[in-house]
């Protein structure tokens, strides 16, 4: 059984083809490597190929929820976003608030990680049918708050979203947006120069 908060598996996507696995983690993980920001760390050590350029299709990045997602604590709707800097070459987090925390949590996993590269713009939906991709070429350039609205009339209300800015192609460093709000400041060290790297 996992240690409490978590559900002892985490989701891994490629996001070239959209084919899922899930790997276990087990309850002496999970205590071992504590919190979004600690399994994350894990996750990068057994998922990315030692020496991965930071910008490759085999460097994971990982969307991991707190233990504590879905709990009446308050501030608990906690994810970390984890993934090797291509500006330091070093491990890093970025940490943020939203409803995606727990709408990512309510897909059964404790971490979504996402590997490979899609070869046009691309969504990647997960839910209780797995994961799949949707074409997105259509919100290429576009701010980040029109793209999101544009993804919520074409999925529903109830979809959540977690991602760069469509409008690539800037040098300037940019947050993820999560329900319409930019993620956290240590995204633009995990990531660099938005359209850096390839579509994910």
């Amino acid at each position: 059984m996992a240690a409490g908060g978590y559900f002892g598996r985490a989701l891994v996507v490629d996001a070239g083809t959209a084919a899922a696995s899930v790997l276990p983690l087990s309850d002496e993980l999970l205590r071992a490597y504590l919190g979004g920001a600690g399994l994350g760390a894990w996750l990068m050590h057994a998922l990315g190929p030692p020496g991965v350029d930071p910008l490759a299709a085999e460097a994971p990045l990982a969307f991991v929820f707190s233990p504590l997602v879905g709990t009446p604590l308050t501030t608990s709707a906690k994810f970390a976003v984890v993934a090797k800097s291509p500006l330091t070459g070093m491990l890093n987090d970025a940490l943020s608030s939203s409803h995606f925390a727990i709408s990512g949590k309510l897909t059964g996993h404790d971490a979504i990680v996402v590997r490979g590269a899609c070869a046009r713009p691309s969504v990647l939906l997960v839910d209780g049918d797995g994961a799949r991709l949707a074409d997105a070429a259509d919100l290429r350039g576009l701010p980040a708050a029109e793209a999101e609205r544009r993804l919520r009339e074409r999925l529903g209300r109830g979809w959540r979203r977690s991602g760069r800015p469509a409008s690539a192609a800037s040098a300037t460093p940019r947050s993820p947006m999560t329900d319409g709000t930019p993620a956290a400041a240590g995204w633009a060290r995990c990531w660099g120069p938005s359209g850096s790297r390839p579509s994910r």
